[in-house]
């Protein structure tokens, strides 16, 4: 997997509906049903609740999502306005240098 380059200021990438539910309910009342249970354990736990979810309450979180998504299209294109593209090739420059002084030690 490659990482994606951040620079700084840049807007964050909005979480996807499964993650909103995940850290609005998901989580707690799977921690809740099996205390014990390793954070493996409750991810996949979350998983299977998610999947049984039914689509009148995955609606909710996937308007949250939409809405976050649009506001992140908004943010990213008045920061690349501001001068975030510039920051972009800057931290893209400074990237292939760290891979590249990587690369030289080896």
């Amino acid at each position: 997997m490659v990482k994606a380059v951040k620079a700084e200021g840049q807007p964050k990438r909005p979480m996807s509906a499964y993650f909103l539910w995940m850290n609005e309910v998901g989580r707690a009342s799977v921690k809740a049903k099996n205390p014990d249970a390793s954070i493996t354990e409750v991810s996949k736990k979350c998983g299977e609740e998610w999947r049984a979810l039914d689509d009148a309450s995955k609606k909710k979180y996937e308007k949250m999502q939409q809405v976050a998504k649009e506001k992140f299209e908004v943010d990213m294109k008045e920061w690349l306005k501001n001068g975030g593209e510039e920051a972009m090739k800057q931290a893209k420059k400074e990237t292939q240098a760290k891979k590249e002084q990587k690369a030289g030690r080896g």
